[in-house]
Parts: structure tokens; C-alpha cells; sequence
């Protein structure tokens, strides 16, 4: 319905749109969801399930509101404006399978923009306005340029707290505004009379270091390249997980508030309004001046009494306007007879297709219930991190409510990185005026970095302000203090992952398989891959996992940062790139370990054979030493499978890639050439493998095509082909013709490939934990959280030292990836192995478009579409390795290159959004596995490979003949450490 007051007019005529065929009025300017919601639409998104979701944030943070407009798909509806006959549809179109969707950008240019700037903030909220103001002020202008930019996401500055009217809304009179609209509009115009330049509708998707943040404007990549950077993204309203609270029609009230304030739309007429905190009482009053029923506001704090006189007294010192507004707002919905239930706290939304009652718990514990069409949820705020997480910025945990991560800043917003301030409720919950004052401290310290000579003027204010903020607000939520929530007794069925469809369950379930550590939650369930990033669903997995396991809710505690901050369109960020200069082949450091993963044990641990490493290579040899009747104990640093193996791509290669032939390859080629044998035998034991433990390691062989768009590139191919077959792989050259048939949405420019059908793909989020459980069932022991600090002879066996406690074994077996010189070191042994940091990208789900797994011929490629519909895109692009932490990180060139080549190969990618980034630390050595006995050392065996999952099960079983028998199944002497001299 639309809200009728008479401080408010439509300031744009009608026009009519179409959602899922049906015929819509709306308003010029308003949102999409406002449009929708307007006509009384509730369900918008359809999962994978099948189960329809709403507007939940509507602030372009959950992407549950996403539709298809005008054939471009998953759109936030929250955020993109309604034209004159937009057609507005809740799936996306089946259409022609060469070309699903419309392409989310233009065509990008040669190369994205690069703008550098004095100073950019990020955030058109109170903190990122006040400092633009600071900073502006005081920096001389320089002709055709502006010193400070902001950029805002939204379409009109102003954030969360000032919600500028839309477009489609006016005053009927300047005088009808209240004080929140006109401080906003006074502060903007203040603003932009200082000379910043403000972006709006500027989506931030990367800050890959303090000079180089990634953003989106009007569909254009742009790097800005900063001298002092600011933050400040503000928050977002924290998850709610109990039983229907994903319906439609349940939405958080910052979603309602925005409908109602700035577009004057109300999504139903009868509305519950609940949570904790005093935002709910002015949106229920908003509402109700509109002409919406408030059922009730149910608060889950106590009523104030007698006792709260103090608390009302400080709140009155520190902002008398702000405690008489609140006094006034509490009169108001008592004249309109709008009940405030105090210390009534929601327990269940319920409803068939959308929601339409709300369980309620009184103070006495018992139930009761309400009918409404609409149950808005504002339970508080959680600040948003993804930027200063992605630059490796020091955080602290914050224990309040659910719990949070917040950037460690001093008084003015300065954080551990230089040249970069984090301000606002983006570092930590305060409210808008605190907001105000650090963004003015923060403003004045950035703009004094370029210009020692600026004076401090409002500095003293600023402050001063601040500490009244401070005080009002510990006052505020004194009055508001509010039972605390037991978030670790989710009952199972419960989703706490919205994107994924993760139930309480599901996370214990993958606990008690794993291991205690939300990156084995992550892997085994899904979680927090989605669009929102982890945003809806992390804190509240995190306290599960803090209970189930034990483990302490810090850093670790949460899923780690990935690029990008929020979908991105493919289109928008290809650029070709250069391809090829080597590897960058570096020694990486021990990655920290993951306190969860820490096993509470110590002492000594005996065994026959010690694996140390507990990733595939290290689970598989394992599993096959234990069925050989082996005693055998894994030792791994953190949990299974979170290095490498965790963040592999899962392709099963059996052809050679490009580089592993011809004038790229390492050591000419030769060793790489000798592994070919063992491909399709390791493809055969992952299959046994999946069969015995009776798991399903979604393998599926589709064959592989390595596409060519030259005649250069066939001929490299025809070469390579008959390489590969002398070795006795299946392989065959076709040309445009055939590939067409076999891959039909592949680019029409491509002249031919190599087809090898032996080549697949597998899952190993699910393979690599099959492999250790099969192991631990055949009778290995693993040691988690077993960091090897030293190893030394004992006798005629060895010595482990480990975070863990001592390690004494008969033999010993090196499968540490990247990390295994490390270890062999200790022994004084140099083994030719390095580590090679490399990324994966992955995009939203799509229609199936491809089947086999694609390579290509000239260019670092590799690219598969997975059973859930995304790309996994992959293909040796170099990552980086943050050589204090050990920890691999994504760039911006090859992400932006290695979408590049994939939508020259599969251009339909135009019309789809890349999700999720990550790295992981590869194995470089000179193309074939090292595996067998050490010389001069019986009893110590190494088994390290590149391309190592899918050789992991035949370099596993080959290393468990050796060390049962001596002998191995197949020759292993071009495998062996000696070749190198």
C-alpha cells in the first residue's frame, strides 16, 4: 500500500512496469522493491530449493530480493529503479542457451580506469559526509579537480540514518520536513559547496591494498588509486535465526523503514514491528501516520520504571533534543493506542507461502501469538568489515549480541595499515552522531597527512561532541538492555544460512564430520559461499561452532574476507592481460593455524608410519597405508583439508595443460610428460575410492576440451596430442565443427580443440573428508592442530616435535605441499619444491551452458560449470602469499584477466556476476611428482606433487607399496628425488 500523509506528494507521475506478466503502476524514481511493494508483491527470489524469498535488508546487502529486469538477471530489486515498461520477472529466463541473460555491463575498454585521488572515502553515510566535509575544507583546491571523492552505492547520499526521499516522493512544503530529513540535505549540500565530488550508485568490490580500491561506476571499472583512504560503510542489521524468519514478508525494519521513509510505501497493512532499540518506534510511527496498522511493537527489553530515572537523567544530559525526541515518540504511539509489548521477545514467524503470524515468548515465559502480513525484525546492527578485512587491517572481537569483528582504530579512526581510517558504525556501533564526530576527526587526520599546516578548529568540538555521543549512547542501551540470546541453541532445522539453505543442523552435523572449525563448516556445507559473503550468517555459525567445539570466538572465528565485496558483473571487469612470466615461485611461510583446530592434547604419540600433512595427498596415502593393515597417524598443522586442497578447483586432469608443454613447460616438458601414465589411473582409484567409502564425490567424466582460436594454437595442439597418445592417452584433434556440436555455447571464434574424454571433475569440498574419514575407519589416527616445530633420527626411527606433543615413529612420510622443504629441511635435505600462489573464481548459478572441462591452448584457462550451475574458473593465475601470516590473497590484474579469457571463450558469462574469489597455495616443481625413499635416510619417504588432486589417490598408493613392500606397482624412477642430482 502506499502511505497517504499530508507532509508528503508524489513528486513523479505513474508509469506502468510488468512483473511475471502481470500489469503494475508505479512511481517515476522509486525503487523496484518499493513498486512491488506497493501492489502488495512478497516473494521474489526463488532459491534452489524451490522456496521463494523476500525483501529482507533492503539495503543491497542479502541479495534475497534478486529478479531479472529487462533479461538482465539477479538484480536487488531494493536498489534498482523502476522506467516505463520495465519488465520485471522472479526467475531468470530460460531463453536461448547461447545467450541466457543480457550483458550486465558494456563492453569495458582496453583497461580499467585508473584515478588517482587525494583522498577517497567510502560511504555517503553521517561518518563518510562529515569527513568528506573536514577534509575538504581544509585542502586547497586545485583547478578541474577534486581533492576528496566519496563514493555511495546508493543513488543519493545520505546512508541508513538520513534516507533522502526518493525521486518518486516530495515535500508539500520545505517547512514539513522533519529535523532527520533537513539535517541530511543541509549536510549533503554542505558537502558538495566544499568541492567533494560525490559517486553515487558506486559499488566497491575490492580493496586490495591502501592504493588500489576496485569499484563499479555506471557499469565502468574504475581503480582509484588513494593517498589516504577512509572507510566508512557503515552496518547492516544482524541475522535473526529461528524458525520462519526467511519467509516472505519477514524483513528487517532498516528494509521497512526504507520503503516507508524514503518512498512512502508500506508492504502490507497490518505490520508487527520487533526487536530491541528505538528505531522500531519511530518506523511504527512513521507507518502509522501513513495509514498502516501496527498490530503491536513487541521490545525485548523490560518496560523502564522507578529504576531507570538515572539512566533517563544521563540520557537527558548528554543530548536533551535526542531524549525529548524520545519521550515525545513514546507519547505519540501511546495517543494512537499502539501497544508496546515490553519484555516480549519473538520466538517463530510462521505461515504457508508468506509470512502471516508471529510466536511471541512473554516475561513469564509463556506464548502467545499475532496475525499481521508483516513481521519487521530489528534486533541491531553489525558493522561492515568485508573492505577493512580484505586489507588485512587488525580486528578485535566484539562480544555484544551475536558478536563481530571490529577494526582496531585510535580516537580519530586511524588503523593498523597506514594511510587507511576506518570510521563510523563501520568500526564500531555508536549511532549517528558518534558517526559525525569520528568522521570529522578522521576528515581533519587525512587531509593533516597531506598538509601538515592545517589548522584544528572543529577538532576540539569534535570531540567534545563525541564524548556527549558516547555517553548517550552506553545511556540509550542501558534503557534498552535486552536478555541475551542464546544463539548456540538454534534448534537444527532452523536456516542460518539464507544464500545456501544451511540449517543449525547441517553446521553441527559438518562439526561433528570435520572438525571444529568454521572453514571445515564452510567446505562441508556451503556456508557463507553465497552472494551475501557470509554476512547473514557467520557470527551466528561462529557461536554454534564456539559451543559445539570449544574454540574461542576471535579472528579466526570467521569466515575470511574474499573478493569481491559484493557480486560483480564479469563484463564489467575483464581485461586481458599479460599471460605468462613463470610462476611466481616463492617459500611460503607456515600459514597461522587455526586456533580451533588446536588439538587439547600433548605428551608423546607413537606410531608406525607418521604422514605429516592432512590435506588429500597426506589423507590418501593414509587411507591406503590403514587398509594395507598400516599403523599409521596423520599430522596435520590445522584441520583437513584447509590449505590447498580445500581451495582446489577439482578438476581431474588427465591431458597436459598448456604450460606443462612445449617452450612454457618446466624442465622442457620431459617430467610433466612422464606423469601422464598416472592420470588415468588416478582418475580409476578416485572412482574405487568414492565407491568403497560410499560417498559421492560428484566425479563426473564429461571430458576435457582444449579450445584454440589460431592456427598456431591447433598446431601446438596437434603436437601435443601425439605426445599424449604416445603415452598412451585417449586424445583427438577436432575441428569447428565437431566442437560446435560438442560445445555449443562455446565462441563461435574458436577453430578447433583437443577432446580427451578421460577428463572430468570432482568435489573436493567432499572428497578430501570422504578420503580421511575412510582412512580413520580402516584405523589412522589424525592429530589436528599438530604444527611440526622439529624432526630428527631416533634410533632407526624418527622424532616429531609438535604443538601437539612429541611424535615417535618407525617412518615418516613428507606430503605437505608447498610446505614439505620445510620439514625436510629439518633433516637436513633440500628438496626442490616450491610454493606457488594461485586463484579461483567462481560465478552466481546459471542455466547449463558447458559440460566438459575447458582449457585453453595459448592462454591460462581452466573452466567448468558445476552441478549447482556456477563457473568455477581457474587456469594458474598467480595469486600473492602475505609472507608474515602465510595466508594466499587474490589480485586485481588476475582476477580481471582470467575473467577475460573465460568470456572469450563462453561469452554468455557477460550476463552473469562473479561471487567469489580465493587462493590457494599451489605445488611447483618441474612437472612431475617427487615420491619414494630419500637416500641416506631409510625410513624417510616423500610425497609431494604438482597437479595433486588428481594424482593424490595414485601418488598415495604408490607411496604405501613402497613403504609396506618396496615395491611399487608401477616404475616410480622418473618420481624419485635422486633425478635431480
Amino acid at each position: 500500500m502506499r502511505l497517504v500523509h499530508p507532509a508528503f506528494a508524489s513528486a513523479q507521475g505513474e508509469i506502468e512496469v510488468s512483473y511475471d506478466g502481470r500489469t503494475l503502476r508505479a512511481l517515476t524514481g522509486e525503487s523496484v522493491a518499493a513498486a512491488l511493494s506497493a501492489a502488495g508483491i512478497l516473494e521474489l527470489r526463488h532459491t534452489r530449493s524451490g522456496a521463494r524469498r523476500g525483501l529482507w535488508c533492503g539495503m543491497g546487502a542479502c541479495f534475497d530480493c534478486l529478479v531479472t529486469i529487462d533479461g538482465r538477471a539477479n538484480q536487488r530489486a531494493c536498489l534498482a529503479k523502476v522506467t516505463a515498461g520495465m519488465a520485471i520477472t522472479s526467475r531468470t529466463p530460460a531463453g536461448d542457451a547461447a545467450a541466457p541473460f543480457a550483458a550486465l555491463a558494456p563492453q569495458p575498454g582496453a583497461a580499467a580506469q585508473s584515478r588517482a585521488v587525494d583522498i577517497l572515502i567510502v560511504g555517503g553515510g553521517p561518518a563518510g559526509l562529515a569527513a568528506a566535509l573536514e577534509a575538504a575544507q581544509h585542502l586547497k583546491p586545485r583547478p578541474g579537480e577534486h581533492r576528496v571523492v566519496l563514493l555511495d552505492e546508493r543513488p543519493a547520499p545520505g546512508g541508513q540514518y538520513f534516507k533522502p526521499l526518493a525521486e518518486s516522493q516530495r515535500f508539500t512544503r520545505s517547512d514539513r520536513a522533519d529535523r532527520q530529513f533537513r539535517d541530511g540535505a543541509t549536510l549533503v549540500h554542505a558537502v558538495r559547496a566544499a568541492g567533494v565530488e560525490i559517486i553515487s550508485d558506486a559499488t566497491v568490490w575490492g580493496a586490495f591494498a591502501a592504493d588500489e580500491v576496485a569499484a563499479i561506476v555506471a557499469g565502468r571499472a574504475i581503480t582509484f588509486r588513494p593517498k589516504q583512504l577512509i572507510l566508512a560503510a557503515g552496518a547492516y542489521e544482524r541475522q535473526a535465526p529461528m524458525p520462519g524468519w526467511t519467509l516472505p514478508g519477514v524483513m528487517t525494519t532498516g528494509a521497512l523503514q526504507t520503503l516507508a521513509r524514503a518512498y512512502r510505501v508500506a508492504p502490507g497493512r497490518r505490520l508487527i514491528i520487533a526487536g530491541n532499540g528505538p528505531l522500531n518506534l519511530q518506523t511504527a510511527l512513521e507507518l502509522a501516520e501513513g495509514g498502516a496498522e501496527i498490530v503491536a511493537i513487541v521490545e525485548a527489553a523490560p518496560k523502564p520504571g522507578a529504576g531507570s530515572l538515572a539512566t533517563l537523567a544521563r540520557m537527558a544530559r548528554a543530548a536533551p533534543d535526542l531524549a525529548f525526541d524520545g519521550a515525545r515518540l513514546l507519547a505519540k504511539l501511546a495517543r494512537r493506542g499502539i501497544p508496546v509489548l515490553w519484555g516480549h521477545q519473538i520466538i517463530a514467524a510462521q505461515g504457508e507461502s508468506v509470512f502471516a503470524r508471529a510466536m511471541l515468548r512473554r516475561p513469564d515465559g509463556a506464548q502467545t501469538e499475532l496475525d499481521a502480513e508483516i513481521l519487521a525484525l530489528g534486533l541491531g546492527f553489525v558493522p561492515s568489515t568485508e573492505l577493512p578485512r580484505m586489507l588485512g587491517l587488525r580486528h578485535r572481537f566484539v562480544d555484544r549480541h551475536v558478536g563481530y569483528m571490529a577494526p582496531v582504530v585510535d580516537e580519530v579512526g586511524r588503523s593498523s595499515v597506514q594511510n587507511v581510517f576506518v570510521i563510523g558504525d563501520g568500526a564500531d556501533l555508536g549511532g549517528s552522531r558518534v558517526a559525525r564526530a569520528r568522521g570529522t576527526l578522521a576528515g581533519h587526520a587525512a587531509a593533516s597527512a597531506l598538509d601538515a599546516s592545517i589548522g584544528a578548529a572543529n577538532v576540539a568540538q569534535a570531540r567534545r561532541d563525541l564524548a556527549r555521543a558516547r555517553e548517550f549512547q552506553d545511556a540509550l542501551w542501558q534503557l534498552y538492555a535486552a536478555p541475551r540470546e542464546d544463539y548456540a541453541a538454534i534448534a537444527d532445522p532452523v536456516i542460518v544460512c539464507r544464500c545456501e539453505e544451511i540449517s543449525a543442523g547441517q553446521v553441527r552435523a559438518a562439526l561433528r564430520e570435520g572438525g571444529g572449525a568454521m572453514g571445515v563448516v564452510k567446505k562441508l556445507t556451503r556456508a557463507g559461499m553465497g552472494r551475501c559473503q557470509g554476512r547473514y550468517c557467520a557470527a551466528t555459525i561462529a557461536r554454534i561452532v564456539a559451543h559445539e567445539a570449544g574454540a574461542p570466538l576471535d579472528a579466526f572465528a570467521f569466515f575470511a574476507p574474499r573478493a569481491p565485496a559484493k557480486p560483480v558483473p564479469v563484463a564489467a571487469i575483464a581485461f586481458e592481460k599479460p599471460e605468462w612470466g613463470g610462476h611466481k615461485a616463492l617459500t611460503p611461510p607456515p600459514p597461522v593455524a587455526a586456533r580451533s583446530a588446536r588439538t587439547k592434547v600433548s605428551g608423546e604419540h607413537r606410531a608406525d608410519i607418521l604422514v605429516i600433512g592432512g590435506g588429500v595427498l597426506g589423507s590418501c596415502t593414509a587411507y591406503y597405508l590403514a587398509r594395507d593393515g598400516m599403523d599409521v597417524l596423520v599430522a596435520e598443522r590445522d584441520e583437513v583439508n584447509l590449505q590447498a586442497s580445500g581451495a582446489n578447483a577439482g578438476s581431474l586432469h588427465v591431458q597436459l595443460l598448456s604450460f606443462d608443454f612445449g617452450a612454457k613447460a618446466e624442465a622442457g616438458g620431459g617430467p610433466a610428460a612422464q606423469t601422464l601414465p598416472l592420470g588415468p589411473e588416478a582418475v580409476r582409484l578416485w572412482q574405487e575410492i568414492a565407491r568403497d567409502t560410499r560417498v559421492d564425490f560428484e566425479i563426473r567424466m564429461t571430458g576435457g576440451l582444449m579450445v584454440a582460436e589460431s592456427e598456431q594454437g591447433l598446431e601446438f595442439l596437434r603436437s601435443k596430442v601425439a605426445l599424449e597418445r604416445s603415452f598412451g592417452i585417449e586424445a583427438e584433434l577436432i575441428g569447428a565443427a565437431e566442437l560446435r556440436r560438442l560445445a555449443p555455447n562455446l565462441s563461435e571464434q574458436l577453430i578447433g580443440a583437443e577432446f580427451c574424454p578421460g577428463e572430468g571433475k570432482i568435489n573436493p569440498l567432499t572428497a578430501t573428508y570422504a578420503v580421511a574419514r575412510g582412512a580413520k575407519q580402516a584405523g589412522a589416527r589424525y592429530l589436528t592442530g599438530a604444527d611440526v616445530t622439529g624432526l630428527s633420527r631416533d634410533g632407526n626411527g624418527f622424532k616429531a616435535t609438535t604443538t601437539a606433543g612429541t611424535i615417535r615413529a618407525g617412518r615418516v612420510v613428507i606430503a605437505a605441499g608447498a610446505w614439505s622443504p620445510r620439514l625436510s629441511k629439518m633433516l637436513g635435505i633440500e628438496l626442490p619444491v616450491r610454493g606457488v600462489p594461485l586463484q579461483m573464481i567462481v560465478t552466481e548459478p546459471a542455466p547449463k551452458l558447458i559440460t566438459q572441462l575447458v582449457a585453453h591452448a595459448d592462454r591460462h584457462l581452466t573452466m567448468k560449470q558445476l552441478d549447482a550451475g556456477g563457473f568455477l574458473i581457474g587456469g594458474a593465475w598467480t595469486a600473492a602469499a602475505d609472507m608474515t601470516t602465510g595466508v594466499s590473497r587474490t589480485l586485481r590484474d588476475s582476477i580481471e584477466g582470467n575473467l577475460w579469457v573465460a568470456r572469450r571463450v563462453v561469452p554468455a558469462l557477460d550476463g552473469l556476476h562473479m561471487i567469489r574469489s580465493w587462493a590457494g597455495m599451489n605445488v611447483n616443481i618441474d612437472g612431475a611428482p617427487i615420491l619414494g625413499e630419500a637416500q641416506g635416510l631409510p625410513g624417510l619417504f616423500h610425497a609431494v606433487t604438482s597437479s595433486g588432486y588428481t594424482l593424490a589417490p595414485i601418488v598415495g598408493r604408490l607411496t604405501a607399496d613402497l613403504i609396506r613392500t618396496g615395491r611399487a606397482r608401477r616404475d616410480v624412477t622418473p618420481f624419485l628425488l635422486d633425478r635431480f642430482g
